[in-house]
């Protein structure tokens, strides 16, 4: 038995297509209906940008976005038709965004009038950053609450779950859980890295030790999967998603190859569906992308990082066993623009289309962003895709969100798209001489690292509770 969009896992908005409600009742989940246009060749543009454009002495680094690990991640989704929770008194949010910012689409920017409604938006907070902390995320959530929120994807630690062999604790997770439920949250749980007596000579950013070979039992992955949505779910657990972006292989799969990670997502797969037939599980945030060396070339892409990456990303877009283990396809588009994150998203879905004999699956964009400092905006490596469109600091960054909304929100199959960050990470303004994984995301949160809310949070606020951008 497989759910169906009539189950409750489902936000109101998304149950209420009916367009979408019609064409499922002849497919799973696995296969959920939504409208897709014939295949798109497009080019996904990786790009980075130096240090010293932003004033500080780190390496270049990818400007696309990285979360850092599943662990340190927790997404809220904001459902546009779902319930939303009184909670603690509210953040004063700016009352008037700037009157550039356009907060209701243009006539060309839905596809059908059907389709409005049935996007969930959401934004990323690290519960582990510095300046957030376990400690706040109460507030957090209730800031994620008076946003719009219907949804939070919050990533787990394995190690503090299971530190010992077949020893569980889920103290911390069950009150994330509660926190979650008493925002009327529903919780998308991210796997992190596998503990450290299961990680090859203690290196948690490569694959298990038991599950490193296509062949391999994956014993230890099957079993705190099966455990874990056996306890989770019968308190409201409904998303699992596998562990994040595979193809950063410095952080997230050290050493792996895509037909390992292949294997791993159908390990979790089938052990997260024999413990709850209705568990809906995403991947880890893999977008295809064939062109991403040439243009990462063309934007300055040091070392050979771009091309190994797109030929990981089009090994698992080939691979049945990938294509076959998810049930709703999670992408990232970072800050690429309202231009070419359509595009990655209509190429990635095509590219799953060919993979899995034409069965449509929704999307999920759990990660775009865009900076409100203007010394990021500025920066040679941002103008040379975006130009001078979106400078301006915070009111260029409102101008983004709302852009690339609208465009997003038009791609057939899309249910869902997230903002990164809710809250800046570590700091609004990393100092000078930042490690790199300090600079990653700088300026990116709809609030500032005092939880200041900045005009784009006022631009969310409306999309997500008016329905549509």
């Amino acid at each position: 038995m497989r759910p169906s969009w009539s189950h409750p896992a489902f936000p109101a908005a998304l149950r209420a297509d009916a367009e979408i409600r019609a064409i499922v009742t002849a497919v799973s989940v696995g296969s959920l209906g939504c409208r897709f246009t014939g295949p798109e060749h497009c080019r996904r543009k990786t790009r980075t940008f130096q240090a010293e454009d932003v004033g500080m002495t780190t390496t270049t680094r990818s400007f696309a976005l990285r979360v850092g690990g599943a662990a340190a991640c927790l997404m809220v989704a904001a459902c546009t038709a779902g319930p939303t929770g009184s909670g603690p008194a509210a953040v004063p949010l700016p009352t008037t965004p700037s009157p550039s910012v356009p907060l209701t689409p243009s006539p060309s920017a839905v596809a059908t009038p059907e389709g409005i409604g049935r996007i969930t938006y959401g934004v990323d907070v690290n519960v582990f950053d510095r300046d957030i902390g376990l400690g706040r995320v109460p507030t957090v959530l209730s800031l994620a609450n008076q946003i719009g929120a219907g949804a939070v994807r919050i990533g787990l630690d394995w190690q503090d779950a299971e530190p010992r062999p077949a020893s569980y604790d889920w103290n911390r997770l069950d009150r994330l859980l509660a926190l979650a439920r008493a925002n009327r949250l529903t919780v998308l749980l991210e796997l992190g890295e596998e503990p450290s007596w299961d990680a090859p000579g203690g290196n948690r950013a490569a694959p298990p030790r038991d599950c490193a070979t296509p062949q391999a039992s994956c014993a230890v992955v099957r079993a705190f999967v099966g455990a874990l949505v056996a306890h989770a779910a019968p308190l409201g657990l409904h998303y699992l998603v596998v562990r994040n972006e595979p193809q950063d292989f410095a952080k997230n799969w050290d050493g792996g190859t895509a037909s390992d990670y292949a294997h791993y997502q159908q390990v979790v797969y089938q052990a997260a569906h024999e413990a709850d037939p209705t568990i809906l599980v995403l991947n880890g945030g893999t977008e295809d992308a064939p062109q991403l060396s040439g243009e990462a070339r063309a934007l300055g892409l040091s070392g050979s990082y771009g091309a190994k990456a797109a030929v990981f990303a089009q090994a698992l877009y080939s691979d049945p066993n990938w294509c076959r283990s998810l049930d709703v396809l999670d992408l990232h588009v970072a800050d690429h623009g309202p231009v070419y994150s359509p595009e990655i998203v209509r190429e990635s879905s095509a590219a799953l289309l060919r993979c899995d004999g034409n069965v449509p699956k929704p999307i999920w964009i759990t990660e775009c962003a865009y900076s409100a400092l203007p010394a990021v905006q500025d920066s040679p490596t941002v103008q040379a895709e975006l130009g001078r469109t979106y400078v301006g600091g915070e009111q260029g960054q409102a101008r983004y969100l709302a852009d690339v909304f609208n465009a997003l929100s038009a791609v057939p199959g899309v249910v869902g798209i997230n903002w990164t960050f809710l809250v800046d990470p570590n700091a609004t303004t990393p100092p000078a001489g930042s490690s790199e994984r300090l600079v990653a995301g700088a300026g990116d949160g709809l609030f500032d690292a005092e939880l200041h809310p900045r005009p784009a949070a006022a631009a969310f606020h409306a999309i997500a509770r008016g329905g549509h951008p």
